[in-house]
């Protein structure tokens, strides 16, 4: 606080109040001079309770500042700033190499083409599209793909490593039960298919696709037929 001290409002205020008392001292005397001595003093007074106030804050004001910009310096006054007020004593040659080794290299790894897209079924999004297509084609005619045929706490199917496959498997399940498109398990065994749903009419009320290759070889068939 080079600018602001103390006394700058508490020796006005000191002053204030002496002639504060000094004024009630008069008019208890009953002087008859008593009033115009007071309208002096109170002019006196005025200015110098203007100066305490005007003080008062401006050093607190000082107070504020200082402590603004003690707090500034301790956020700038870093370890990176200590290294670099010390390195300017060394050789540039050990600087060069100090930087060198500060250096952070980062491996960007490339991701497979099918990890930036992950389709999900829009009634249960828990359920993704690979694992739909696989229980249903490791399904048969009569019943679901059994769920021993998959791993617990598994992610195969979910990139995310959110859901895991016999989470998937449950609530796929669930949901095929609620539309009474299958029966519940009974134990061990699987859910039955309720006439006239099977795997190849689900797969295409999701729009899925079961056999690809099966259907490019009719169509490559009919193609020939027509010519």
């Amino acid at each position: 606080m080079e600018e602001f001290r103390a006394w700058k409002w508490m020796v006005p205020g000191t002053g204030f109040a002496a002639l504060f008392v000094g004024l009630l001292f008069l008019q208890e005397t009953g002087w008859r001079y008593a009033m115009f001595c007071g309208s002096g003093v109170a002019i006196v007074m005025v200015i110098l309770a203007a100066q305490t106030v005007a003080g008062f804050r401006a050093y607190f004001r000082q107070v504020e500042v200082d402590q603004l910009v003690s707090r500034r310096r301790a956020l700038a006054d870093t370890a990176e700033v200590r290294l670099f007020e010390a390195s300017r004593g060394m050789h540039p040659e050990a600087v060069r190499m100090l930087l060198k080794h500060r250096i952070e290299v980062w491996r960007i790894k490339e991701l497979p083409s099918q990890d930036l897209l992950l389709p999900i079924l829009d009634a249960d999004p828990r359920i993704t599209l690979p694992f739909l297509e696989h229980v249903l084609r490791n399904s048969n005619p009569f019943s679901i793909m059994p769920k021993r045929m998959l791993s617990d706490k598994s992610h195969s199917f979910d990139p995310r490593g959110v859901v895991t496959d016999y989470d998937q498997y449950d609530a796929l399940h669930k949901l095929l039960e609620g539309r009474m498109w299958l029966t519940a398990g009974f134990g061990n065994q699987p859910g039955q298919w309720i006439e006239p749903w099977n795997p190849e009419l689900i797969a295409r009320r999701f729009g899925v696709t079961l056999y690809e290759e099966e259907e490019d070889v009719i169509e490559k068939l009919e193609v020939v037929g027509e010519q």
